[in-house]
């Protein structure tokens, strides 16, 4: 979810970070992540994966095509992850956990710390799931509708 011109520039310092054991944190960029995260202000805090991620993990991690991005787990597959923003229809490939640089521990939005394991986070992360559902099921129902229109 960020600007890879820029992110090229800090992912040593990240990576740095994160080997020292210590939390890495930095300014998002984009609109992937949206309602969660946007376009600059919000903040990320990662550390790093101490064993393999977990479907709904939110990861920063270098795609299959080069890219850096800051996108949550849909699927585990072939021995990596398949990534997708909250805001976007495509998916990414991550090959594998040697290309996880790290994984989300909390957002700072608007200011505001919000932890993974807080209850409005895990609230949203269900919510998102059921609401993407819905969103997929009109869609499929509208198209119907627009081919029998079309009749």
């Amino acid at each position: 979810m960020s600007s890879n011109n820029s992110l090229e520039k800090v992912v040593p310092e990240i990576r740095r970070c994160l080997d020292a054991g210590k939390l890495a944190e930095f300014e998002t960029h984009g609109f992937s992540m949206i309602p969660l995260l946007h376009d600059g202000g919000d903040r990320v805090v990662l550390k790093k994966a101490e064993s393999a991620l977990n479907v709904n993990d939110v990861a920063f991690c270098k795609t299959d095509d080069g890219r850096y991005v800051l996108h949550r787990v849909i699927e585990k597959k072939n021995g990596g992850y398949v990534l997708k923003g909250d805001n976007c229809y495509t998916c990414e490939f991550c090959k594998g956990d040697e290309d996880v640089i790290g994984v989300a521990v909390c957002f700072i939005r608007r200011g505001k710390r919000i932890d993974i394991t807080s209850p409005c986070y895990k609230f949203y992360v269900r919510f998102r799931k059921q609401a993407l559902k819905l969103w997929l099921l009109f869609w499929r129902v509208a198209d119907r509708v627009v081919k029998l229109r079309r009749k």
